[in-house]
């Protein structure tokens, strides 16, 4: 049975509530604003009928104190009023009202806007989840391409697909321990989480236009060709900022700009494709430059073996404050068991 909260600081009003709905309702009947917030700290109403000449607390004060929280925003609310006052009807529907019942009130019209409101609210709900499902879908088959994308430019360099993955499920491990130690509160939230993750797969997207010849050579690289193969990073940020332009919510592709653009930047500014250095690289890039090195270094190569966690996780430790971000590779090593964890995926495929 739905529950419908009445808060008016008439008795005979609530009574008359009761009365004309409480056959086919569970009705909460309140005195006043204060005793309403308090039911609203231990129940959920699925609607609220809110007085709106009340002492102390107004409808309006009430009203607004319930829209301002994240968990009764939703709560449908139908003023009741003696008033005849388009400008007050402007007000509270500008606060969230949803409709207006005239005292003294008629039970049957009562009824059939109080089911009307109720009617509507499961419509939205229904919708928003509806919409909740698609979004969902929408970002699975974004990660997918992504991937599929990915995997693409990694086997035509010669790495297995795998790679990618493992590299994404570092960095995701990696922010989440981040944001739940409270750093960088200002960004790193769950839309941050969800979108590095989701575009540390893309950071060698550049390799696309390398050529084999370097791309897939098997001893040292000569100096020439080591300057093409630098420019892997501004290729890269060149593609996903085109593709950002075509697509409306591209936050995530934005990231991916910056991770391809900086994911060779070295903390101490020795590194490329521009030489800048601490905290002017982006924090994505900072954190998938650890990511990206150390799967690199756990992983097996046609030109190297692979080398063993604890002389990766050494080699990280001695780059901290040279190559990486300290604080990135202080809580990298805090996390050495999951980690590991996550790098055992296919690590010898």
């Amino acid at each position: 049975m739905k529950k419908i909260l009445v808060i008016d600081d008439n008795k005979t009003t609530l009574a008359m509530a009761k009365q004309a709905i409480g056959d086919e309702f569970s009705v909460i009947a309140v005195i006043s604003g204060y005793q309403a917030l308090k039911y609203l700290e231990r129940e959920t109403p699925d609607l609220i009928l809110l007085d709106l000449n009340m002492p102390d607390m107004d409808g309006k004060q009430t009203m607004q104190k319930i829209r301002s929280s994240d968990k009764w925003c939703e709560i449908p609310i139908i003023i009741l009023t003696v008033e005849n006052n388009p400008q007050t009807e402007v007000e509270c529907l500008e606060m969230g009202a949803v409709d207006f019942i005239a005292k003294p009130f008629v039970p049957q019209v009562m009824k059939s806007r109080i089911t009307r409101a109720l009617e509507l609210e499961d419509y939205r709900r229904r919708l928003q989840l509806d919409n909740e499902k698609k979004r969902m879908q929408l970002e699975k088959m974004k990660s997918q391409i992504i991937m599929v994308l990915a995997n693409m430019i990694d086997t035509r360099d010669e790495v297995t697909g795998v790679h990618v993955r493992r590299v994404s499920a570092i960095v995701e491990t990696l922010v989440k321990k981040m944001r739940a130690e409270g750093m960088y509160p200002e960004f790193l939230d769950d839309r941050y989480v969800m979108s590095i993750t989701l575009a540390a797969p893309l950071h060698d997207i550049g390799k696309i236009k390398i050529p084999d010849t370097v791309l897939k050579k098997q001893g040292d690289l000569t100096e020439e060709e080591f300057e093409l193969m630098k420019t892997h990073t501004i290729e890269g940020a060149k593609i996903l900022d085109e593709c950002a332009k075509e697509i409306d919510d591209n936050y995530y592709l934005l990231l991916g700009k910056d991770m391809a653009a900086y994911h060779h930047e070295w903390w101490n500014g020795k590194g490329y494709p521009y030489g800048i250095k601490g905290i002017k690289i982006p924090f994505c890039a900072r954190v998938l430059a650890v990511a990206d090195v150390f799967d690199a270094l756990v992983s097996k190569r046609s030109y190297k073996p692979q080398m063993s966690f604890d002389q990766a996780f050494e080699i990280i430790k001695k780059g901290s404050g040279g190559h990486f971000d300290p604080d990135i590779v202080n809580v990298f090593l805090s996390i050495r068991p999951e980690i590991e964890r996550v790098a055992l995926l296919g690590i010898n495929d």
